[in-house]
């Protein structure tokens, strides 16, 4: 079978967007099981020997850094990327047929692949923005979220066929679109351990370290993390917290955004916000190596699709602290696999945290509980034969209505 796959970025190595690591890990497993995969990315990086195209990403790449640092981006030229991918699919298509071309929703770019008409589409879902995007940030740029919002909802609409990787975002997706897709289905991203990772253990790690690993705004629930931390400090003063993760600012109350030094010196005095290792960007090996020496990794994020950053913990085995809710919920079981809170209970983080730290057994418990999981139900192996039988229910579909449904 030949393959696309869109990715927003590439390679693997150097990216931290959970929709590359999903890319990385199907197109790894798809070749090791002998099938043609084609990698469409909005990345400089063009291999065509090694079936990598990169699209003109300049676009991208603008628009990425203009967010970073919060400054105006070009609102129109954003939505017509997917024409882009859409010409660089159809050429790849003449020289070598596409069987099925997979690709995220955002921005509504999908339309631009259904409207040629020309091979099946599997669109599945990493976000969507209705779901994602913080409150505060939506009313801060309400123009352009609402149209990105309508844009991905009309992608939805055009697409036959949606997968995501928790049920809960897949019914709020068509529950929010009122879709009616032919195939709609949740599988789980398919990841493995990267080669010379260690795992967790209780004697290895240091007991008054814990790990916060996602971009400093609401989105990724940084504040959460913080105002556990500076609770948790009142009573033990000699613990320390290692913050991995891009300064995106939180928006105050007034629409000003707070970068991350100054969110500190709002929360703590001198001395405690010394216990805290602000180490920004990492690459995926000093992350993996980070979460062995911490006693607790917390995942705090308002929502996530599935949220890979949650996985690989587990898959190390790490002891998790994670909220309740989206697709996390879906993947850790409170007692069993981590210690779940609820929403925007700062006590019940804190709480969770003294937990694992005062019960060595526990936490090792939870985390080898995890690790088996993760083995399990998202490896490789077993999440692309699932996303394969996906594939050819879209292959077949397409065949029967491909070139008569009037929503392509």
């Amino acid at each position: 079978m030949h393959v696309a796959l869109y990715s927003p970025g590439w390679p693997f190595e150097n990216a931290t967007s959970g929709i590359v690591t999903y890319v990385h890990w199907l197109r790894s497993e798809l070749q090791r099981m002998g099938h043609r995969v084609s990698l469409i990315t909005a990345s400089r990086q063009r291999d065509e020997a090694d079936r990598i195209y990169g699209i003109d990403s300049g676009v991208l790449r603008r628009m990425v850094r203009r967010l970073r640092l919060k400054l105006g981006i070009d609102r129109d030229l954003v939505f017509k990327v997917g024409s882009r991918i859409a010409e660089e699919a159809v050429r790849i298509h003449r020289r070598d047929p596409i069987d099925v071309l997979e690709m995220e929703e955002s921005f509504g770019w999908a339309a631009d692949v259904i409207s040629r008409n020309r091979f099946p589409l599997v669109v599945k879902l990493h976000g969507p923005a209705f779901l994602t995007i913080p409150q505060d940030e939506a009313d801060s740029q309400a123009g352009f979220v609402r149209r990105r919002i309508a844009a991905e909802g009309a992608g939805l609409a055009a697409a036959r066929v949606i997968t995501a990787p928790s049920q809960c975002t897949l019914e709020s997706a068509i529950t929010r679109y009122a879709l009616e897709p032919a195939i709609r289905t949740k599988v789980v991203n398919p990841l493995a351990l990267d080669p010379g990772a260690r795992l967790w253990s209780a004697h290895a790690s240091r007991r008054d370290t814990i790990l916060f690993v996602g971009r400093f705004d609401k989105a990724k629930g940084a504040d959460r993390v913080l105002l556990a931390f500076r609770e948790l400090l009142a009573q033990r003063p000699g613990l320390r917290l290692d913050f991995v993760g891009p300064d995106m600012g939180i928006r105050a109350e007034n629409g000003t955004l707070v970068y991350f030094e100054d969110y500190v010196r709002s929360l703590f005095s001198a001395s405690d916000a010394s216990k805290i290792n602000y180490l920004g960007r990492q690459s995926r090996d000093v992350i993996s190596s980070l979460r062995c020496n911490a006693a607790v990794t917390i995942v705090a994020s308002r929502w996530e699709t599935q949220g890979y950053t949650a996985l690989e913990a587990m898959l190390q085995g790490c002891p998790l602290v994670c909220a309740d809710t989206s697709g996390l919920s879906e993947s850790v079981e409170h007692g069993v696999t981590g210690l779940l809170f609820q929403s925007d209970d700062i006590a019940e983080i804190a709480r969770h945290v003294r937990v694992l730290l005062d019960d060595a057994e526990l936490a090792e418990n939870l985390g080898r509980r995890a690790r088996e999981y993760v083995l399990t139900t998202h490896a490789p192996s077993r999440v692309v034969a699932q996303t394969l039988d996906v594939y050819r229910a879209a292959i077949s579909d397409f065949r029967r209505h491909g070139s008569r449904d009037s929503r392509h």
